[in-house]
């Protein structure tokens, strides 16, 4: 794997190279490296192009933060560039942000409060908090909010969607998890460790490798196919990764299916591709389809080190 790191620590993808160092080979980054790091994602694309885009709208516009169009919206936007490494340190990304959680944000924490998608859709609650907590947005109120919405609905609801015949959702359970991993110790609370456990112990409990979760209709294929950004559906990548995040490894045996499964998908290089991609529906691409791809790559490599699964 040594040619597979040295590919992922080429200066042309800082936001990759960056997360390489720090949660594959782990290595403590001086404050300055971590700095000049941070501010070169911010002058390469994709995350440069999507910065641009943002501020042509006008912050104040309650319309161009709505849900949809979907992943062309202002909302999306900001949601890339949180998973693409930007920070709320860049200019004209805070303004932006809190014009979004004012004017999406209802009256009982959840987002979006206006359109098709309002109320208790997990996989869109988990999206947000996973965004507002990677821009670090840890104790705001409207973080808070969401939180306590999240528990809150959880606790009642289960993971189940309306929209998956009120059976619960792997993908909103997955969306959930991933967001609450990113939460400090100190920050969690009794109530969302008790959303995080049931996350987990839903997740775990049926083969992943299959992705033999409850549904009445047919099994969807982005399951298998593995792709970064995502919009609310989830992939076998991302739900394990979420897992191995909260602290499950190979001992369990559904873990350890996935991570076969995950292992298996890896090229003669030592590489994994994009196989799906949202190239051309949304304003600026990432990589490229059905090529090796740094992103996939990266999680799928950080994933099996975690876990124990493999070794660097």
């Amino acid at each position: 794997m040594e040619k597979t790191i040295e590919w992922l620590l080429e200066d042309n993808n800082p936001a990759v190279k960056y997360n390489t160092l720090k949660n594959i080979l782990y290595i403590n980054l001086l404050p300055e490296e971590e700095n000049t790091l941070k501010h070169g994602i911010s002058l390469n694309d994709p995350v440069k192009s999507i910065i641009e885009l943002i501020n042509t709208d006008t912050p104040g516009n309650e319309n161009i933060y709505s849900y949809n169009p979907v992943y062309k919206s202002m909302f999306w936007q900001l949601y890339f560039l949180s998973v693409l490494g930007a920070t709320v340190t860049i200019p004209l990304i805070d303004l932006p942000l809190k014009e979004f959680t004012k004017n999406m944000q209802s009256a009982k924490g959840s987002f979006p409060s206006i359109g098709r998608y309002k109320g208790s859709l997990n996989c869109m609650q988990g999206i947000v908090l996973e965004m507002l907590l990677l821009f670090g947005y840890f104790k705001d109120d409207f973080t808070v909010n969401l939180l306590n919405f999240i528990n809150d609905d959880i606790y009642k609801n289960d993971f189940r969607c309306r929209y998956k015949q009120n059976l619960k959702c792997p993908w909103g359970a997955t969306k959930i998890l991933k967001a609450l991993n990113l939460l400090p110790e100190s920050l969690k609370g009794n109530d969302s460790i008790k959303t995080l456990e049931k996350a987990k112990k839903f997740l775990i409990s049926h083969d992943i490798a299959e992705a033999n979760y409850p549904r009445k209709k047919t099994r969807s294929s982005r399951w298998f196919h593995f792709s970064f950004p995502r919009g609310i559906w989830s992939d076998i990548l991302e739900l394990t990764g979420a897992l191995v995040d909260a602290g499950c490894n190979k001992k369990n045996s559904n873990i350890k299916k996935a991570l076969d499964y995950i292992m298996c998908k890896k090229n003669s290089k030592n590489r994994w591709r994009m196989e799906y991609s949202l190239n051309g529906k949304m304003p600026v691409d990432v990589e490229k389809k059905n090529n090796e791809s740094k992103w996939i790559t990266y999680f799928a490599l950080k994933t099996l080190v975690k876990s124990n699964f493999l070794k660097i």
